[in-house]
């Protein structure tokens, strides 16, 4: 299961809505339904929590002329796409705008198949508020950059956002009109559970290029870093406003820059904030010495995660997966040393994919054990849209634009997921990635028999979530039977999200 956790992009552009003095209401369907658990629209066997379709509806002022939608994340487009119709029927003269990655990448899709009359091309916080203008105004989209729409039966497309340079500049997200209560007092968190814990960014983008990942075609490579002093204002007008004392940094990759690490680690340590933090999306190890390592300690860093992604060469220059393994072990062994939680990635199933890479990347999740990783997530390949992957895969007509291809990266611990590799079948992948699993974790327990002993402890019987593998034994004990136990009525699965699947697109 995924804990759900604060939706930072809406805050942002909430912020830039409000900076620009329009006015507007949010309906945080997720945080305002926690205890509201709903099926997955076409898969009975996922869950889902939030308010009903009706619910969303009926949240919305009658007056409301301007619905903004948001979908990073394609496994959440089925349900994004639901919203749209219901709000279209109920809402039929209002403009209706989608943004984030998936409408990005796939914006003729979304436009063709879907209610949205307008898709944000890329960094939305400007570009949000000259769409909202000009609509106010009566002006044509036209005249808007970074925008895609239809206009007669075809799709326009203005281009991609231009990337704002100087971020300091952007206002802090806006949180008074989410239920941020209800996220941090349910520690709905991504990543290990540290205290009350608020969401932060301290950079934009990633200068990486690497082919499985969609953020060039959102982001370009232009990756730029906050004002270390800024990221700290940021962290004590939360600390002061909603007393939390953990900060989870949702960057694509946050320490590329030694200085800046430096920087930001200093600027905590001087103003002598009582806090933790850490980076659970995965972050470069290129900066890591113990120095650095004892450093980023000292000022807070409790946990962060590392992506090798391959034990093989040949995979990882096939996907543009700029890491040496040698050095990156090294970094590992630093990290663990002076008390950082690692985790690592792992992604398995790649087009060129074999059983001879797979034996590497085996034996690299061995050699990780026995260094001291805390924790790995070993995960099935999914094209995912934007991605040159994906746009190789689907110009070779070996992916069908349906919901069930968008459900299919919820299948990564299941045997129902596709595999991409001529050579490996989906059931050997479903096995390679259960029989990885048990390797790591029976070297590391076997390894580091008192750090796991007293892990599990602390996890059965004080919910205190020191690694990954103790976060799922907490939501295994404490949540997941809850959610075993929901009784989901008629009317809720009726009201929800419970549309036939789409019909393929291409």
């Amino acid at each position: 299961m995924q804990s759900p956790n604060p939706p930072l992009g809406l805050a942002y552009i909430a912020a830039s809505l409000k900076e620009a003095d329009l006015p507007y209401q949010v309906i945080d369907a997720t945080g305002e339904g926690l205890d509201s658990i709903v099926p997955y629209p076409g898969r009975s066997d996922f869950r889902v929590q939030g308010l009903s379709v009706e619910e969303i509806c009926e949240a919305a002022p009658s007056e409301t002329t301007v619905f903004g939608l948001h979908c990073n994340f394609s496994h959440l487009w089925p349900i994004t796409n639901v919203i749209a119709k219901r709000l279209r029927e109920t809402f039929p003269n209002a403009l209706i705008i989608l943004g984030g990655e998936h409408g990005t990448a796939l914006y003729e899709f979304v436009l063709k198949s879907s209610p949205f009359d307008v898709v944000v091309m890329g960094e939305g916080d400007e570009t949000i508020i000259n769409l909202v203008q000009a609509h106010e105004q009566g002006r044509d989209f036209t005249e808007v950059q970074g925008i895609s729409f239809v206009r007669d039966g075809s799709v326009v497309l203005n281009g991609l956002s231009k990337r704002i340079r100087n971020i300091d500049k952007i206002p802090i997200p806006d949180w008074d009109n989410f239920p941020i209560m209800e996220y941090i007092n349910r520690h709905q968190i991504n990543g290990i559970n540290l205290g009350r814990s608020m969401p932060i960014l301290g950079t934009r983008g990633c200068p990486y290029k690497c082919t499985f990942c969609s953020n060039v075609d959102m982001w370009t490579q232009r990756y730029v870093r906050r004002d270390p002093k800024f990221i700290v204002d940021e962290m004590e007008i939360y600390i002061k406003k909603y007393n939390v004392s953990n900060f989870d940094f949702q960057d694509a990759t946050a320490l590329v820059s030694r200085k800046w690490t430096a920087d930001l680690c200093n600027e905590i340590l001087d103003r002598k904030l009582d806090i933790t933090w850490q980076l659970p999306s995965g972050t470069r190890s290129e900066t890591f010495d113990e120095d650095l390592a004892q450093l980023l300690y000292r000022a807070g860093c409790r946990a962060l995660s590392f992506a090798p992604e391959s034990g093989a060469e040949e995979i990882l220059i096939a996907v543009h997966k700029q890491v040496n393994l040698r050095d990156m072990l090294e970094r590992m062994r630093v990290a663990t040393k002076v008390g950082l939680k690692l985790s690592c990635f792992i992604v398995i199933g790649f087009p060129t994919e074999t059983k001879a890479t797979l034996k590497k990347t085996l034996k690299l999740i061995r050699t990780m054990a026995l260094v001291g990783v805390h924790d790995v997530a070993v995960s099935k390949f999914v094209p995912y849209p934007g991605s040159p992957l994906f746009n190789e895969l689907y110009k070779a007509d070996k992916i069908k634009l349906d919901d069930e291809f968008f459900i299919s990266p919820m299948d990564f611990y299941n045997s129902n997921a596709a595999s991409q590799s001529e050579e490996i079948s989906p059931s050997k992948l479903y096995r390679t990635m259960l029989w990885m699993f048990l390797n790591f974790y029976i070297i590391s327990f076997v390894t580091h028999p008192f750090r796991t002993a007293k892990t599990i402890f602390n996890a059965v019987f004080f919910k205190k979530e020191g690694t990954r593998y103790a976060k799922w034994l907490v939501d295994y004990i404490y949540t997941k039977r809850k959610w075993r136990r929901a009784t989901i009525s008629a009317a809720s699965e009726k009201s929800n999200f419970s549309e036939p699947l789409t019909s393929a697109q291409k």
